[in-house]
């Protein structure tokens, strides 16, 4: 499925969407549409900083367990860095927000704001850190810097996630990211 709206293309597979459906369809308790809605606040905390510093997504792909969104490169290193983390911003600016009117929206904005600040390669942390490191040091020792990093913190996220799921008997959705970001760094 692709349409595009102004300059941006929009672009989700037919598998994404038949899965996002079901999980929401099967999900009694609404807590998934709640994430859902949270992920998509944190992306558009990145789109409006990217709008203060005049700048509009090319394209924006909807994956399975991420958004991408693709821009010109023509930014400073400061509108970049501002626009990286403007998205965990807005989690946690929201999540204050929430703190004193529904908390479990409370609860899942911190979550999806400071999950996405570990320097984990695809994560808004990991960019941020890419970012800074490129200004003293060449790209290749900064991606294997990043790599090690990103190791290091997705071996605890897989065995975290494997005690949940054995203690829950349920929840294999933290297991089932660090699975999904373990396999991508080893792809890349």
């Amino acid at each position: 499925m692709r349409f595009s709206i102004n300059k941006t293309t929009f672009e989700a597979s037919f598998f994404v969407v038949s899965v996002m459906s079901i999980v929401l369809i099967l999900d009694a308790s609404g807590k998934v549409a709640m994430c859902f809605l949270c992920a998509i606040l944190h992306e558009c905390g990145h789109i409006i900083a990217m709008r203060c510093f005049g700048v509009t997504p090319k394209s924006i792909k909807l994956r399975l367990f991420d958004i991408a969104i693709e821009a010109d490169s023509s930014k400073t290193f400061l509108s970049d860095f501002i626009v990286t983390l403007s998205g965990p911003f807005m989690n946690l600016s929201l999540s204050l927000l929430f703190y004193f009117v529904y908390k479990p929206l409370c609860l899942i904005n911190l979550v999806i704001g400071l999950f996405n600040l570990l320097p984990i390669d695809t994560f808004d942390g990991g960019h941020a850190l890419s970012l800074l490191l490129l200004r003293k040091l060449s790209p290749s020792t900064t991606r294997v810097i990043l790599k090690v990093l990103t190791f290091a913190f997705l071996v605890p996220l897989f065995l975290c996630g494997i005690l949940v799921l054995f203690y829950s008997k349920y929840n294999y959705s933290l297991l089932l990211i660090s699975l999904y970001l373990l396999a991508i760094l080893f792809l890349k």
